[in-house]
Protein backbone atom coordinates (compact mmCIF):
# COMPACT_ATOMS: atom_id res chain seq x y z
CA UNK A 1 0.00 0.00 0.00
CA UNK A 2 1.61 3.25 -0.78
CA UNK A 3 1.85 6.01 1.80
CA UNK A 4 -1.49 7.36 3.01
CA UNK A 5 -2.20 10.25 5.24
CA UNK A 6 -5.44 11.96 6.07
CA UNK A 7 -5.59 15.42 4.85
CA UNK A 8 -8.96 16.28 6.39
CA UNK A 9 -10.85 14.80 9.60
CA UNK A 10 -14.29 15.53 10.16
CA UNK A 11 -16.60 14.29 13.11
CA UNK A 12 -20.16 14.47 12.32
CA UNK A 13 -22.19 14.84 15.61
CA UNK A 14 -25.55 14.03 13.94
CA UNK A 15 -24.67 11.13 12.28
CA UNK A 16 -22.63 9.74 14.51
CA UNK A 17 -20.14 9.52 12.03
CA UNK A 18 -16.24 10.16 11.35
CA UNK A 19 -15.04 10.99 8.13
CA UNK A 20 -11.25 11.11 7.36
CA UNK A 21 -9.91 12.36 3.64
CA UNK A 22 -7.26 10.30 2.63
CA UNK A 23 -4.65 11.18 0.29
CA UNK A 24 -5.18 8.79 -2.25
CA UNK A 25 -8.40 10.17 -2.78
CA UNK A 26 -10.88 7.64 -0.35
CA UNK A 27 -12.93 8.84 2.37
CA UNK A 28 -13.41 6.43 5.40
CA UNK A 29 -16.32 6.25 7.12
CA UNK A 30 -16.50 5.26 11.30
CA UNK A 31 -19.12 5.05 13.29
CA UNK A 32 -18.05 6.82 16.75
CA UNK A 33 -19.37 3.72 18.86
CA UNK A 34 -17.69 1.31 17.25
CA UNK A 35 -13.98 3.16 17.20
CA UNK A 36 -14.50 2.97 20.36
CA UNK A 37 -14.95 -0.51 20.26
CA UNK A 38 -11.90 -0.54 18.31
CA UNK A 39 -9.62 0.81 20.29
CA UNK A 40 -5.88 -1.01 20.03
CA UNK A 41 -4.93 0.22 23.69
CA UNK A 42 -3.73 -2.39 26.00
CA UNK A 43 -6.41 -1.20 28.48
CA UNK A 44 -9.36 -2.28 26.15
CA UNK A 45 -8.10 -4.75 23.82
CA UNK A 46 -5.70 -6.80 26.99
CA UNK A 47 -2.44 -7.76 26.80
CA UNK A 48 -0.28 -10.36 27.27
CA UNK A 49 -3.05 -12.85 27.03
CA UNK A 50 -5.26 -11.27 29.15
CA UNK A 51 -8.09 -9.62 28.46
CA UNK A 52 -8.87 -5.61 28.05
CA UNK A 53 -11.87 -4.31 29.97
CA UNK A 54 -13.90 -4.16 26.55
CA UNK A 55 -13.63 -7.68 26.58
CA UNK A 56 -16.30 -7.85 29.91
CA UNK A 57 -18.44 -4.95 28.61
CA UNK A 58 -21.91 -5.30 27.23
CA UNK A 59 -22.18 -1.52 26.47
CA UNK A 60 -20.40 2.09 26.56
CA UNK A 61 -21.59 4.69 28.32
CA UNK A 62 -22.11 7.96 26.61
CA UNK A 63 -19.13 9.69 28.04
CA UNK A 64 -17.29 6.32 26.67
CA UNK A 65 -18.57 6.91 22.83
CA UNK A 66 -18.19 10.99 22.73
CA UNK A 67 -15.62 11.93 20.94
CA UNK A 68 -14.12 15.27 22.13
CA UNK A 69 -10.84 16.13 19.75
CA UNK A 70 -8.44 14.06 18.20
CA UNK A 71 -4.60 14.31 18.20
CA UNK A 72 -2.30 13.12 15.60
CA UNK A 73 0.82 10.59 16.67
CA UNK A 74 3.35 11.24 14.01
CA UNK A 75 3.07 10.67 10.91
CA UNK A 76 1.27 7.07 11.02
CA UNK A 77 -1.83 7.60 13.66
CA UNK A 78 -4.38 9.50 15.64
CA UNK A 79 -5.39 9.71 18.88
CA UNK A 80 -8.73 10.27 19.81
CA UNK A 81 -9.96 11.93 22.80
CA UNK A 82 -13.06 10.73 24.92
CA UNK A 83 -14.93 12.43 27.05
CA UNK A 84 -14.49 10.32 29.85
CA UNK A 85 -10.71 10.79 29.66
CA UNK A 86 -9.23 7.92 27.50
CA UNK A 87 -6.65 9.29 25.45
CA UNK A 88 -4.28 6.02 25.06
CA UNK A 89 -5.69 4.36 21.95
CA UNK A 90 -3.54 4.70 19.46
CA UNK A 91 -5.05 4.18 16.13
CA UNK A 92 -2.96 4.00 12.98
CA UNK A 93 -3.93 4.75 9.68
CA UNK A 94 -3.57 1.46 8.35
CA UNK A 95 -5.94 0.12 10.96
CA UNK A 96 -8.36 3.50 10.17
CA UNK A 97 -8.32 2.33 6.67
CA UNK A 98 -9.04 -1.87 7.28
CA UNK A 99 -12.37 -0.79 9.56
CA UNK A 100 -13.45 1.47 7.37
CA UNK A 101 -17.45 1.32 7.22
CA UNK A 102 -17.99 2.88 4.00
CA UNK A 103 -20.25 1.33 1.48
CA UNK A 104 -17.64 0.33 -1.00
CA UNK A 105 -15.42 -1.31 1.81
CA UNK A 106 -17.90 -3.35 4.02
CA UNK A 107 -19.20 -4.92 -0.13
CA UNK A 108 -15.39 -5.35 -0.95
CA UNK A 109 -14.50 -7.43 3.04
CA UNK A 110 -17.68 -9.41 2.41
CA UNK A 111 -16.86 -10.45 -1.03
CA UNK A 112 -13.27 -10.77 0.01
CA UNK A 113 -14.64 -13.09 3.04
CA UNK A 114 -17.49 -14.98 0.62
CA UNK A 115 -14.49 -15.69 -2.10
CA UNK A 116 -12.76 -17.36 1.10
CA UNK A 117 -14.52 -19.58 2.42
CA UNK A 118 -14.91 -23.11 0.91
Amino acid sequence: MPYLEPLAIEADDKLNRVFIEWSDGHTTEHDIEHLRWLCPCAECKGEWGDPGKLAHTRELTPKQTELTDVHPVGRYGLTPVWADGHTTGIYTYEYLRKNCECAACLAQRAAEEAAATP
